[in-house]
């Protein structure tokens, strides 16, 4: 048997993705693996209206009352580095930055971070909530302040994890997920997936599950892009909540990699097989 041998292959499906950030990423990976991507962004990262609470915890953390700071994505660093630079704190936050635990999830934030010359002292293995949880948990968080900088409504394991080992957690909302004005793909979506023409679906949060329904409602096919995501479709999930929001439709996810990466996520794809019988 040859090393290709034990790779699983994909086998020309064609697999449906609705992530928007990282969406280069997973296409590509889906293409490795054989696959055929189609790309339908069902989220775009806009700053929120109301920044008051992220300006108050920078205000801690630049008063040095917070111990360690969770950097989640590229994009709520560099809004937590615009926002200081803002409010005339830029240098009273690189500062600060350098007295305490800085943590990076994954390159994008790392990137980030070094761009603006900022320590980073713990980076996970895994570019998820878990990893950050592993690689924190030789620390001492009991009675410590962490400011997490939030990511849409997929913080809650983190944030509840770190609250579990005696931290108390302060959370900065920088940016939120929305429709994206031009929806003509995602209609197209809508349409495929009820015809059974998409093998897989890959969500990557629930927000991307949630916006496919609404643009599926007001198209009048909510019902039946349900019935198509339960009966005619194979859809994969990334972490429990994403998986629950799919359940509060009534769709069971028929995948859900033990780990929360793009690149679990496409093998689970692959070896999961066959899709559902069509009709």
């Amino acid at each position: 048997m040859t090393a290709d041998a034990t790779i699983p292959s994909l086998g020309g499906r064609t697999i449906a993705i609705t992530e928007a950030r990282r969406a280069s990423e997973l296409a590509t990976l889906i293409g490795r693996l054989g696959g055929v991507a189609y790309s339908a962004p069902a989220v775009v990262e806009v700053l929120r209206r109301d920044l008051g609470p992220a300006r108050a915890v920078l205000d801690r953390i630049c008063a040095k009352e917070v111990g360690v700071v969770v950097f989640m994505t590229g994009v709520g660093t560099r809004a937590l580095l615009d926002l200081a630079t803002q409010a005339g704190r830029r240098d009273d936050l690189l500062h600060a930055l350098t007295a305490l635990t800085v943590v990076a999830r994954g390159p994008k934030p790392v990137g980030v971070l070094r761009e603006a010359g900022v320590h980073i002292d713990v980076v996970p293995s895994e570019p998820t909530s878990e990893g950050v949880l592993d690689a924190l948990a030789s620390s001492n968080l009991r009675g410590r302040i962490v400011a997490v900088q939030l990511y849409g409504d997929e913080n809650r394991a983190l944030v509840d994890g770190l609250t579990a080992r005696g931290a108390r957690v302060l959370e900065i909302p920088l940016y939120e997920w929305a429709l994206p004005d031009d929806q003509t793909i995602l209609i197209q979506l809508v349409h495929d997936l009820i015809a059974g023409r998409i093998d897989v679906i890959a969500f990557t949060s629930s927000p991307q599950v949630r916006h496919l329904v609404l643009v599926a409602e007001r198209e009048g096919r909510r019902d039946a892009l349900v019935a198509g995501l339960r009966d005619r479709v194979v859809v994969a999930a990334i972490g429990p909540v994403c998986a629950a929001t799919l359940r509060e439709y009534g769709v069971t996810p028929h995948i859900q990699p033990e780990k929360g990466t793009m690149g679990a996520l496409v093998h689970a794809i692959a070896r999961h097989g066959t899709v559902p019988s069509r009709p």
